[in-house]
């Protein structure tokens, strides 16, 4: 079933997630970038307030592919107490050195490596995973212009990547602008995750508050959506079978 993952900046806004039906926490603060990292004493401070009632995932800021900086960046995060980190990878520096450099560290939460759709590395992202001992990889996007990841990746190649994480056991992950619109066609892919920020605010805008509305437009479209999802699945599957 694919989970909705819900990008907080504040404990108060994890609240209106979590009644809009959340079913990830995503710390990030929307104004220092595309995975800008909020303070640690943010995360503590969310961390509390959930209460263990939802899994916790945090970013880690948009870090250049420097071995060490990474890794400790990494450790750092995951011994706050979280559930899961999300490192995004970019081409430049050594990313293959990261990838070494994490996977040697005993984290106490899993990995998610992010992948920007308008900005990808030349890297494989299951190789990348492997790598580096991630749980799962997730398709993003740098810019928060306007366009989303369907923009930038059409349906198919899409589905080629929450495949070849599958077939790896790996969790798939897909955000990036995400909006209404883009719920039923991504659900029909089956991908284990859907992250939403700007969807979640006031008029739209990720840097702006959350708005309880549109939290629990999203929030019923991704319940709704994957449960017509699955029965559609669910169908086929037992057609292939007679």
């Amino acid at each position: 079933m694919t989970q909705f993952l819900a990008s907080v900046r504040c404990a108060a806004e994890a609240e209106l997630v979590l009644a809009a039906g959340a079913d990830i926490v995503d710390l990030k603060e929307p104004n220092a970038g595309a995975l800008g990292a909020v303070a640690a004493s943010v995360v503590r401070d969310c961390l509390e307030a959930i209460g263990g009632r939802k899994p916790v995932s945090a970013t880690v800021g948009d870090l250049p592919m420097e071995p060490d900086r990474v890794a400790n960046e990494v450790t750092a995060t995951a011994e706050l107490g979280v559930d899961t980190v999300k490192l995004g990878v970019l081409g430049d520096g050594d990313p293959q050195s990261c990838f070494e450099a994490l996977r040697i560290r005993s984290l106490p939460a899993e990995l998610v490596l992010v992948f920007f759709a308008d900005a990808l590395p030349g890297l494989d992202p299951i190789d990348a995973a492997r790598a580096s001992g991630a749980r799962g990889v997730m398709l993003d996007t740098a810019g928060k212009g306007g366009a989303s990841l369907t923009d930038y990746l059409p349906i198919r190649e899409i589905q080629r990547f929450v495949e070849g994480a599958r077939r790896a056991g790996l969790q798939a992950g897909l955000a990036g602008s995400l909006r209404a619109r883009h719920i039923a066609p991504l659900l029909a892919l089956r991908p284990d995750v859907m992250g939403f920020r700007g969807a979640l605010c006031e008029r739209g805008a990720r840097d702006l508050s959350l708005d309880p509305v549109a939290c629990a437009e999203i929030g019923q479209l991704v319940t709704t959506g994957r449960s017509a999802s699955e029965a559609r699945f669910e169908a086929r599957a037992a057609s292939a079978m007679c």
